[in-house]
This record gives structure tokens, C-alpha cells and sequence, in this order.
């Protein structure tokens, strides 16, 4: 009842602000401009993410919070300030990456939130990181905290993949009794859902590296939490195949990148979302099959959480099947 209540709060209070969030953004000059790189022609108000964040924050101010919570609060916050920032300034990626480097080093530091093995938890077989342990979290916390940054393109897309694994973890949660964690995401996924109100199909105001930077952040941090709790019964790969489009994309395009000899730090139009737009699906088809690939990615690692005698390797090889799937879909409709 609890989790119910607290995604209705959460899920209001955001669609409520949002207009707010709209009218500040324009008083401020927060507006993204419609150019070459960008799918929509309109210029609409930055800083949603600034919206559902203060939706997140207006029901967990009434729970108690941990030592690992108030450090993944703080760093959050950084997160979000250097977002908002860059929604109006935009900052270079020599600021917003030390600044994630920062918000990840007092979530491991201050909280000892860290990926200590890989594999079935608490089962014979794991991999246990030892002295990697530091750098290993270090380096998950920041890619998922960019590749949903990076996702970030269509109307919809980031926040909609993010709602469906936060939904997926916070069952998971529920399912294995880590109150605190399913509170979290079931709160995200009410802040999500108002405001994808005002975010698809049609954006009336973006949530902007406030909001994705967030987002990444709070997937990765409870992804480790779910999975890293003493006596975790959530496979540790779980996460990792809620967020597999998310990941692959990013991995994919910064090769790509640094094999032509860019900046793999520097936007273009060759991410998954863009590829399909260019194969002729709409934007609002693109997100759709986005959601629905997430939702059946989601729906698997449900059915395999208990099955700890599974190969990883038919979670990948699901996952990569949707992908290509869809890819191929995408291929055939610019074909016909």
C-alpha cells in the first residue's frame, strides 16, 4: 500500500509542478533551440528534470534516510545542479564528467555503495571484484549515468526506458522484501509517469541533462543496491538487462567514434534512435519500439531472477534477438 501511495504522491505533485518548471525554464532562457542535429522544430523549455526531481524529493523527505541514501542524495543533488546549469549555459563535458566522477566518489566513499562480485549473488560461481571492486563501480556508475544522458534524443524515449526498469526493479525489490530500494523506484516511476505527461508525444518542455543525468544516476545506484544487499537473492545481471539498449548503444557509438577519430564525447546523429529515424520510422514509432523492447527485456529478467542455474549468455542472447529484430524491422521498412 505503501509503494502504491507513494507513486500516486510522487506521480501528482510532478505533473503538478511541471507547468511551473515550463514557466521558470522561459524566465530564464533554459529553451532548446530546434538546429541540424535535433528532431523537434519548436523551441521548447529545458530543466523537466529539475520537475520530477523535487517529485522525487517531496515523498522520501518523509522516510527515514540511511547513511547510502543521504550520500546518494548529495550526490544526486550535484548532479542535478550541474545538469540544470548546462540546460541554460551548456557546459563542456571536461565539467559535467568530474562532476560525475565527484557524485560517484561520495556514493562509494560516504555510502559504500559498491559492485563487490558479478554474477548469481551470494551462489558458488560469482566473481568476486576484491581490490576491483572500486574501479569497477566507478566505471558502471558513470556509463549508465551517460548512456541514459546519451539516449536522450526523442520525445519520451530516455524517460520512458527509464520508467519501465525502474518499474522492473522496484518489483524486483518487492519480490526479494528491499523496502527501501522498491520506495525509491516506485516514487521515480509516479515522478516519471507526470511527467511524461507533458513530455510525449508532443514535448512541451524536455527533461534535459537535470533530468538524464539523474536518472542514469539513480538506475545505476539502485541496480547496485538491489543487487549488491547483504543476502540479495537479484542476480547482478538483472539491471544490466533492463538497461542492455541503453548500454549497447553507448558502447557501440563511442567505438565508432573513436575508430573514426572523434571525440567520443561529442554529439552527432549516430545513435540507435537516429539510425531508425533515418531507416523512416517516426519519432513517436522509434520511442514505442524502444518502450516495448525495454518492457520485454523486463519481463525476462522477471521470469529468470529465480532460475540461478541459467546461463547469462540466453539473457544477452534474448536481449540481442529483440535488438536485431527491431533493427531489421526498421531495415525492411526503408526497403518497401
Amino acid at each position: 500500500m505503501i509503494y502504491l501511495l507513494s507513486f500516486f504522491i510522487a506521480l501528482c505533485i510532478t505533473y503538478l509542478i511541471t507547468p511551473l518548471a515550463i514557466r521558470i525554464a522561459h524566465h530564464y532562457d533554459c529553451i532548446d533551440i530546434p538546429s541540424e542535429r535535433k528532431f523537434h522544430n519548436v523551441a521548447t523549455p529545458r530543466w523537466g528534470g529539475l520537475a520530477f526531481f523535487v517529485g522525487f524529493l517531496s515523498v522520501l523527505f518523509f522516510v527515514n534516510i540511511d547513511t547510502q541514501f543521504f550520500s546518494y542524495l548529495i550526490s544526486s543533488g550535484i548532479l542535478v545542479i550541474i545538469g540544470a546549469i548546462d540546460d541554460c549555459r551548456r557546459l563542456s563535458w571536461r565539467i559535467k564528467l568530474p562532476a560525475t566522477i565527484i557524485a560517484t566518489s561520495i556514493v562509494i566513499f560516504g555510502g559504500d555503495i559498491l559492485v563487490h562480485q558479478i554474477g548469481t549473488y551470494g551462489q558458488a560461481g560469482g566473481l568476486d571484484l576484491g581490490v576491483m571492486s572500486i574501479p569497477f563501480t566507478f566505471f558502471a556508475v558513470i556509463g549508465v549515468t551517460n548512456a541514459i544522458n546519451l539516449i536522450d534524443g526523442l520525445n519520451g524515449l530516455a524517460g520512458g526506458v527509464s520508467l519501465i526498469a525502474f518499474l522492473f526493479m522496484g518489483i524486483a525489490a518487492v519480490l526479494t522484501g528491499n523496502s527501501p530500494v522498491a520506495l525509491a523506484c516506485f516514487v521515480l516511476v509516479g515522478a516519471l509517469g507526470g511527467f511524461l505527461w507533458y513530455n510525449f508525444p508532443k514535448a512541451r518542455i524536455f527533461m534535459g541533462d537535470s533530468g538524464s543525468l539523474f536518472l542514469g544516476f539513480s538506475l545505476a545506484i539502485f541496480a547496485i543496491l538491489l543487487t549488491q544487499s547483504e543476502g540479495s537473492q537479484v542476480e547482478t545481471l538483472y539491471p544490466g538487462l533492463l538497461l542492455l539498449i541503453p548500454i549497447i548503444d553507448t558502447v557501440r557509438v563511442m567505438f565508432v567514434r573513436l575508430y573514426h577519430g572523434k571525440n567520443p564525447f561529442r554529439a552527432d546523429r549516430t545513435h540507435l534512435h537516429h539510425l531508425m529515424i533515418r531507416r523512416g520510422f517516426s519519432s513517436v514509432k522509434t520511442v514505442i519500439i524502444f518502450w516495448s523492447t525495454t518492457l520485454l527485456l523486463g519481463i525476462l529478467a522477471l521470469l529468470l531472477m529465480k532460475e540461478t542455474s541459467m546461463p547469462y549468455a540466453v539473457m544477452i542472447l534474448a536481449g540481442t534477438v529483440v535488438l536485431t529484430y527491431s533493427a531489421q524491422s526498421a531495415y525492411q521498412q526503408k526497403s518497401d
